[in-house]
């Protein structure tokens, strides 16, 4: 169980991305960084861009990103990979304890990855070190992005480190 709850949330990072393909590039870049264990959990409202985030980051990880959907009514979707991904969604929830009730930490301790959609209302029952990506639209464009980074843990922190390298290094190597 998550041992923050309650405190405000420090982004680690925050960019800021300008279309649907930007959104999937870096959490594709995100999905060949993580490792067995890792767990993201993405908040941001209706629309924000949270499936399309998952698109992409099962993409890094050499999976089919079509084979996904949101998966508001089956709460979890399981996609197999070399690491496999485990996607919940707690948007349906009355209670954040249906949650707990999904068993997830089996899921947390398997040698897949976990994917949180609307992992703050479940935060309570995330693990201490995990990533959280909060997703909200930015300014009138609306196909740009604000991405907020907020790592909650030494690994989540190194993670976001890394990403943040690749990301900008790819930039300066496009400009």
């Amino acid at each position: 169980m998550s041992q923050d709850a309650g405190v405000a949330a420090v982004p680690s990072w925050t960019v800021v991305v300008a279309s649907e393909a930007e959104t999937r590039r870096l959490a594709r870049l995100l999905g060949t960084l993580v490792r067995p264990g890792t767990v993201v959990a993405l908040t941001g409202s209706l629309g924000a861009g949270k499936t399309t985030f998952v698109r992409g980051f099962v993409e890094g990880l050499g999976i089919d990103p079509a084979a996904v959907s949101s998966p508001t009514f089956a709460l979890i979707h399981e996609y197999a990979g070399e690491t496999p991904v485990y996607h919940f969604d707690a948007y349906r929830l009355d209670d954040p304890r249906e949650f707990a009730d999904l068993g997830p930490e089996e899921y947390f301790d398997s040698p897949g990855v976990c994917l949180v959609e609307w992992g703050d209302r479940v935060r309570d029952y995330l693990p201490p070190d995990h990533l959280e990506v909060q997703l909200a639209p930015d300014g009138d464009d609306p196909s740009a992005r604000r991405i907020a980074w907020v790592a909650r843990g030494g690994r989540a922190q190194a993670l976001v480190e890394e990403l943040r390298a690749l990301w900008e290094g790819q930039a300066g190597a496009c400009g």
